[in-house]
């Protein structure tokens, strides 16, 4: 567990814990479960996991299961503090039943699932893609010992989560739906019709939920969230923009100065963006242009390169992998003078990649003067909100951030907003390479591409993401109440000092679950 709390200061924080929920929690009465995973190293993604586990059990009495454990090469490429004790102790202080170390039965022996081996190859691939930080598999990837691990890894994990899942369970919690530990859980979760609830890694609490009603089996968790997404928020979000406009205006405000998470693109200082009008941004658009070396009469497209190993294959996407995706509309670029092409770098990048993807290719068209890659650090948010005129992007959150200040997005795939309305979204690569066309031909006939519904879903999306479906709780500090020593001193007071009754978290997790919707809400949007 990434914690490094001072012993003391845990150990209070365990015995505050365990008597609130011993309290406030109802015993269960049968073998139902709820399962809880416990996978990061990261205790404030955790305890959102454990606080939404025991709101559900408030509602519905079950034993709680907590899934956790480490693996050497998840242990060697992200979670290096990582320790199944302390695990094990906070999940005891928050009323667990059983704690199952998966990884150590997953070591032990090799298990062959029921689970269809399409399914867990595409998990394992992923999952390798990431752990060794590449773009792409390997040719040679089926005969290497570390994927041929990989796999069996895979297979033993769906079949330790077909045992976990063949009793009754109320409903799995999880902060992750990607990659092996996470993703097959998923998979055996809806082949079981049990509800899956997907907490977020920012604000207070943000979760997100799939029921097996509304699951309609026909893509990927991501696919069938999006779907979800989308119809809440034409049907129950937009019919309110007006009576919500001030305070999505309020939002878009504070957005511009504060894109840190969710917004994560981009954070820290750089990231401010104080452009007030068209003369301001003509006039920024003017130095930016020139410094790197463009005209100031072409259109200029900037495309935002995604970490090109992260969940791999999760939502829809039009190439067959980021890298594809990347690569070839560098190759349309450089064949396409009509416009001016910016590539960035995912800030994130080294994380992601370890074989000098982005280097590779821009090395590829340096001779393409019409085209620049830079890293994304080197350019403050003026900067580019200043003179891109088309951001292109697969699903990244630049498709939500760029169209609420009237800059027009492409997406060659899906995000969790793309249903929202707020981006051009094309369904192939044919449609891609001809939006991009037409696109350009349009800017440099003058059309604004970006209509004003458009920036106003945008607007309303932020003010959606940032508030409307954020719950403030005492029982979850904000993502920001750190280091380790505040946020369990905070969350100590919060239960010795603050009572259950009419909490947030209960109240907005029992109006979620009831009515089986796929976001979790700060109020009710139907009162």
């Amino acid at each position: 567990m990434w914690l490094n709390a001072n012993n003391r200061e845990l150990q209070w924080f365990l015995e505050a814990a365990a008597v609130y929920w011993e309290k406030n929690l109802p015993r269960a009465d049968d073998d139902a479960a709820v399962v809880v995973e416990m996978f990061h190293q990261d205790i404030r993604v955790n305890l959102r996991n454990l606080a939404f586990a025991n709101a559900i059990r408030r509602l519905r009495p079950a034993r709680l299961v907590v899934l956790t454990g480490v693996e050497d090469q998840w242990r060697r490429t992200l979670w290096n503090g990582f320790d199944v004790d302390t695990v094990r102790q906070i999940a005891q202080a928050y009323g667990a039943d059983e704690v199952i170390d998966v990884w150590a039965a997953v070591r032990r022996e090799a298990e062959t699932p029921e689970l269809d081996d399409v399914t867990v190859t595409a998990y394992t691939d992923a999952t390798y893609c990431r752990l060794a930080k590449v773009p792409r598999l390997p040719a040679d990837h089926a005969t290497r010992p570390d994927y041929r691990l990989r796999r069996r890894y895979a297979g033993g994990l769906a079949a330790r989560y077909e045992r976990v899942f063949a009793g009754p369970v109320v409903a799995l919690v999880t902060s992750h739906v990607d990659y092996d530990q996470w993703g097959l859980a998923v998979e055996v979760a809806r082949r079981r019709s049990v509800p899956i609830i997907h907490t977020q890694q920012t604000g207070c609490l943000k979760a997100y939920g799939l029921f097996p009603e509304h699951d309609t089996r026909t893509g990927t968790f991501r696919e069938e969230l999006t779907r979800l997404i989308g119809d809440a928020f034409e049907n129950q979000v937009w019919p309110q923009r007006d009576g919500l406009r001030r305070s999505a205006e309020l939002v878009a405000w504070r957005a511009k100065v504060n894109l840190g998470r969710p917004s994560w693109w981009r954070g820290g200082v750089t990231a401010s963006v104080d452009l007030g009008n068209p003369a301001e941004r003509a006039r920024m658009r003017a130095s930016v242009v020139s410094r790197l070396g463009f005209t100031a009469d072409r259109p200029l497209v900037t495309v935002f390169n995604h970490a090109v190993s992260d969940a791999l294959g999760t939502n829809r996407e039009l190439f067959g992998s980021l890298a594809d995706w990347f690569a070839d509309t560098a190759d349309y670029a450089a064949g396409n003078t009509d416009a001016q092409w910016l590539f960035l770098d995912h800030p994130s990048q080294k994380l992601y990649d370890s074989t000098g993807f982005f280097d590779s290719v821009a090395k590829r068209h340096r001779k393409a003067r019409h085209v620049v890659f830079r890293p994304s650090a080197t350019l403050s948010k003026n900067a580019l909100w200043s003179l891109t005129d088309l951001g292109v992007t697969v699903r990244g959150s630049v498709s939500n951030e760029l169209p609420a200040y009237g800059i027009p997005v492409l997406q060659a795939g899906w995000s969790e907003w793309s249903s929202c309305g707020l981006s051009t979204v094309v369904d192939d690569t044919d449609a891609y390479w001809k939006t991009l066309e037409s696109s350009i031909a349009a800017i440099r006939d003058g059309a604004d591409l970006v209509t004003e519904e458009q920036v106003r879903r945008a607007r309303l999306w932020l003010w959606l993401y940032r508030s409307g479906t954020d719950v403030v709780t005492p029982l979850v500090p904000q993502w920001e109440v750190w280091p380790a020593d505040t946020l369990l001193k905070t969350m100590r007071a919060a239960y010795r000092h603050i009572e259950a009754d009419a909490d947030p978290l209960f109240t907005a997790v029992q109006r979620m679950w009831t009515r089986q919707e796929p976001m979790l809400t700060r109020t009710d949007w139907l009162a």
